[in-house]
């Protein structure tokens, strides 16, 4: 367990951080690219369980040391990265998108961001990757709360000679954990540390490996060689399993500890360019997306041409150049007492944080934008936006102090509608009520499918006794119907459709009450052969190169892609004097379903309107609204 430098080591660095920049880039035959963040595990695994045990043997391991040594490594060139991108935030990003940006921020400053991303990703309205301006802090997060956490074990188990034993067994019970876990909670094993441990163990175990090979060069040499081939190897078959990530990374993660241990570089891990990159791998790695992710907000396809993919990694080269020399390293080494720059780094996170939080509570801070900007912005926002309160998950709208109301139930479906109706409800001086949970079916014994069987049911089991309280002589009734009905056709789905019905039908009777009137929202227009880019439908402060538009979805699709949903709805609702249906794809079409008017963007993807989209809808259906919202 000498302390010394390993070529071998900046190679399997660069080798990561290349093939991570060139899959984040999608340049084709990289798409195990996701493979690299666990070669970076391994190789923390070796480093850290090396340095500790050093120390420990030699009896000079400080806990504090250790953690102010990892402080100075890390923390100088993460808040660089942060601030850098929060500033072009600042200047380009929609209000939204920034404070989107200032979240991930915060989370990342608390190295807690791999647990944000895995709590988020079963989001109804979850952001993709590419909406994502620090996506790639999860990784470091995950590092941090290894570093946290290997130190206390590593003291607590001593040098015994079971030591490895016990990281052995630490390390088969993370992967089966994984293994076991990955059919249902996929995220959880891709972002959360307990199902990555077996990774840095890996790296753990080429130490006593690392002492038992021989210590013949050429058989090093060969064992190396063999440990190349099968790294290079697995990362072209494993493209693949991208669904897998994590436990199928096991083999390129194995690879890369038989490398370490073997300690004998090899050419293709010690030329001077692989080297170059290796020491510079970490200030690389912190840069080389939000590179990526400005470059394709601003200038969209441009961005992905092989001039703009080259533009790319000539900008990553500089910046990662300037961080290496301005910040890495001189900050490696501060020459501050201790205190001191512990004190500085909790004071620069504290700062940071506050600020970036600050951010994320001001919404995005809308006031940079100029003023036809941000009635802009307002017109695109999702149509629940348009909620003038908002107490806990309940959004109230139209006339706050109105004496008669109504009540939307149902998912996003139906939260959209509060757009459509605000302006009617004030001018009837009536107040609206919706739920803001987003993804949940809400009928009497309908239940929604895991992982959000239980929140969704806790949300149902609550709705349904409130509105049967509320004393609001209205009810409208939305959900994804695609989602719970069956459109195949067959037995089947006859059957799966009349259980529907009977719930929505047991839902009316459960909510009924004399003087109440329901209006149940047929199969809503869904553009879905548009690619929505949501990230640039938004407009910021400065110019960016705008969402490619869509076509309109033509009035004679939409309706017979919702024949089935009408017909279940209209067979349901039949019995009953009271309830009116709300076809969508008849009401808000002419000749064709406009996805773009005039510049604005009606629908934020394919199914949901944004505000403009929904106060057209609210136009073309004033009729019908002002029948349900009569006395009559």
């Amino acid at each position: 367990m000498e302390r010394s430098h390993r070529a071998d080591i900046d190679g399997l660095r660069a080798i990561a951080v290349v093939i991570v920049i060139l899959y984040h880039l999608k340049i084709a035959g990289f798409e195990a690219g996701y493979a690299g963040v666990d070669i970076f595990f391994v190789i923390s695994g070796y480093l850290i369980t090396g340095q500790i045990l050093r120390d420990v043997v030699a009896r000079r391991f400080s806990l504090s040391d250790f953690y102010l040594r990892r402080a100075r490594r890390i923390l100088p060139a993460l808040i660089m990265t942060i601030a850098a991108s929060f500033a072009v935030g600042w200047l380009f990003l929609s209000p939204e998108s920034l404070r989107q940006l200032a979240k991930e921020a915060t989370h990342g400053l608390l190295s807690i961001a791999n647990i944000q991303y895995w709590r988020e990703a079963s989001a109804y309205f979850a952001p993709t990757a590419d909406e994502l301006p620090l996506l790639h802090l999860w990784s470091l997060s995950l590092e941090v709360q290894f570093y946290t956490l290997a130190p206390l074990l590593l003291m607590w188990l001593g040098c015994s000679r079971h030591l490895f034993r016990a990281i052995a067994a630490v390390a088969l019970l993370s992967l089966a954990a994984a293994a076991i876990w990955l059919p249902h909670d996929a995220d959880a094993v891709f972002f959360l540390t307990p199902f990555r441990v077996f990774e840095f163990a890996l790296g753990a175990l080429a130490i006593p490996l690392e002492a038992r090979l021989s210590s013949s060069p050429r058989v090093r040499a060969v064992v190396a060689a063999c440990g190349d081939v099968v790294l290079l190897g697995s990362l072209l078959l494993i493209g693949r399993y991208q669904a897998y990530a994590g436990v199928a990374a096991l083999l390129p993660c194995i690879a890369t500890a038989i490398i370490i241990a073997a300690n004998a570089p090899t050419s293709l891990m010690t030329a001077d360019p692989v080297l170059a990159v290796g020491r510079a791998s970490y200030s690389l790695y912190l840069v080389h997306w939000p590179v990526i992710f400005f470059a394709r907000f601003v200038f969209g396809e441009a961005a992905q041409t092989a001039a703009g993919v080259a533009m790319q990694l000539a900008l990553m080269a500089t910046l990662t150049t300037l961080m290496l020399m301005l910040v890495e390293q001189p900050l490696r080494r501060l020459p501050w007492p201790r205190w001191t720059q512990a004190a500085g780094f909790a004071t620069a996170l504290i700062v940071c944080a506050g600020l970036a939080h600050a951010t994320f509570r001001a919404n995005g801070v809308a006031s940079r934008l100029p003023r036809d900007q941000l009635a802009l912005f307002q017109l695109q926002g999702f149509g629940l936006n348009k909620c003038e309160r908002t107490i806990g998950r309940l959004c109230a709208f139209g006339d706050l102090d109105g004496t008669r109301g109504v009540e939307l139930l149902g998912d996003s479906y139906v939260q959209q509608y509060v757009a459509a109706l605000d302006t009617t409800l004030k001018r009837r001086g009536m107040i609206g009520h919706v739920s803001t949970m987003s993804g949940c079916p809400t009928l009497a014994g309908l239940t929604a499918q895991e992982p959000r069987t239980q929140v969704c049911a806790a949300l149902r089991d609550s709705e349904l006794p409130r509105i049967r309280q509320s004393q609001a002589d209205f009810v409208v009734i939305g959900q994804a119907w695609q989602n719970y009905l069956d459109l195949g056709g067959g037995p089947q789905a006859e059957a799966r459709n009349a259980e529907v019905a009977a719930h929505l039908a047991d839902t009316i009777r459960l909510l009924d009450r004399p003087g109440r009137h329901f209006l149940v929202i047929g199969g809503q227009v869904r553009p879905v052969n548009c690619a929505f880019d949501q990230l640039r439908m938004l407009p910021g402060p400065r110019w960016h190169a705008p969402a490619k538009p869509c076509d309109a979805v033509p009035k004679s699709e939409a309706v017979a892609t919702n024949h089935v949903i009408d017909a279940v709805l209209a067979q349901a609702i039949r019995p009953f004097a009271k309830v009116a249906l709300l076809k969508p794809s008849e009401v808000y079409c002419d000749q064709d379903c406009p996805v773009v008017q005039d510049g604005v963007w009606l629908f934020q993807d394919a199914g949901h309107f944004t505000v403009a989209g929904a106060q057209r809808m609210g136009e073309r259906a004033a009729p019908m609204f002002a029948t349900f919202l009569s006395d009559d």
